[in-house]
């Protein structure tokens, strides 16, 4: 038994050490290569002009609340996907998110971005609860398999927050900028297709759209088509849950949120 803890905490060192080497390498390389922010944006704008269609995975809409006048609310970003996107072209950089902790009641994850160029580092940490409140009020615990795909939905919020905390205000900005023109010279036949496409991938009832937004889909101007489609990548992304983006729901199905307890920090 002393043998094989032994080995297990060779093996541990042995990880650090290696972690270690890898960012002291990262680091030399930095300096050597440091990278060209005018470059990475014309690269990530390019890459728009090559592939239009991620412009309609770009964005997300995420539901606030109501205000006094109980009108929905909502902001909007870039998804998960947009970030990762420039995440991978910000050269000098690398980013994850790892499960810190699991316990009986909640599991932690942490996701964190590591800039070697600027030896600067952010962290986002997350508790997931393992328990959620049925329709019928009561709280339930996660199956195991279930359980799974709630952390791989916060994993996501998680990364998408602490990238877009690290990556340059004017890179997003221009970044976000682009994908809006895009979408703004799309055909609405395009946006359509695109729409009903997710939804039926994402198993969302039509009806419940179109119930919620109170007209139906073939009536819808292109602005509120594209706020749909940032719904609909807040759902995927797990931002949101299908009751929170269309808040007229009717059906007796037991679907859990994917709602993180506690706070990012």
């Amino acid at each position: 038994m002393e043998e094989v803890k032994n080995a297990q905490l060779e093996l541990v060192s042995d990880g650090n050490t290696l972690v270690k080497l890898e960012n002291t390498t990262q680091m030399q390389v930095s300096v050597q290569r440091p990278r060209d922010e005018s470059k990475i944006l014309s690269a990530s704008l390019k890459e728009l002009d090559t592939y239009p269609s991620m412009a309609r995975e770009a964005l997300y809409v995420k539901p606030v609340g109501k205000d006094d006048k109980g009108e929905m609310k909502s902001v909007e970003g870039l998804s998960i996907r947009a970030g990762e996107s420039l995440a991978n072209r910000w050269t000098n950089s690398a980013y994850g998110c790892e499960l810190v902790s699991e316990d009986d009641e909640s599991a932690l994850i942490a996701g964190v971005f590591l800039d070697y160029e600027n030896n600067t580092r952010h962290v986002v940490q997350a508790r997931v609860s393992k328990f959620y409140k049925n329709r019928q009020g009561q709280v339930v615990q996660y199956s195991p398999d279930r359980f799974d795909t709630v952390i791989k939905a916060n994993q996501s919020k998680v990364l998408r927050e602490v990238i877009l905390r690290s990556l340059p205000a004017g890179l997003k900005k221009e970044y976000e900028n682009k994908v809006r023109k895009i979408l703004k010279s799309d055909t609405i036949s395009n946006i359509r297709n695109s729409l009903m496409e997710r939804i039926e991938t994402l198993n969302i009832s039509l009806e419940l759209i179109e119930r919620s937004k109170g007209k139906a889909i073939k009536d819808m101007k292109k602005e509120e088509l594209t706020e749909i489609i940032g719904l609909t990548n807040s759902i995927r992304d797990g931002e949101t849950s299908i009751d929170e983006a269309f808040p007229c729901n009717k059906s007796g199905e037991d679907k859990p949120d994917l709602k993180t307890k506690g706070t990012l920090v």
